[in-house]
């Protein structure tokens, strides 16, 4: 596993389909705007390319951390096949970042 930074993970976004039908998206980006009080941005999602409920969440999604309504939600963690996210505690983006990556069946790839 890469030792990353906050720094290194600023302005991520990468998309990486695999054979088997699944893909990792990820993206992270620091922001002082007032709907994001943690100063990032993220969404850190493992899915399948089409849909299969229950295997998956009507999206596609298989597992995914985001905070795209942290103002009114915090950081959510969706995980199929419940459609209802569990609201967690977000342990800074490196810390993050490193937990879903051990917690898919994919490695870890070199972000730019």
């Amino acid at each position: 596993m890469v030792s990353w930074t906050g720094d290194d993970l600023d302005g991520v976004s990468k998309v990486e389909k695999y054979p088997d039908g699944t893909l990792v998206r990820v993206f992270c980006m620091r922001t002082d705007r007032d709907t994001y009080s943690s100063g990032w941005a993220y969404k850190l999602h493992y899915g399948a390319t089409e849909p299969d409920p229950p295997r998956t969440l009507a999206d596609g999604t298989i597992r995914r951390y985001d905070n795209s309504h942290e103002d009114t939600k915090g950081h959510e963690l969706h995980v199929a096949p419940d459609p209802d996210p569990e609201i967690i505690e977000f342990p800074g983006m490196v810390e993050l970042w490193e937990r879903f990556w051990s917690e898919i069946p994919k490695s870890e790839f070199e972000v730019d």
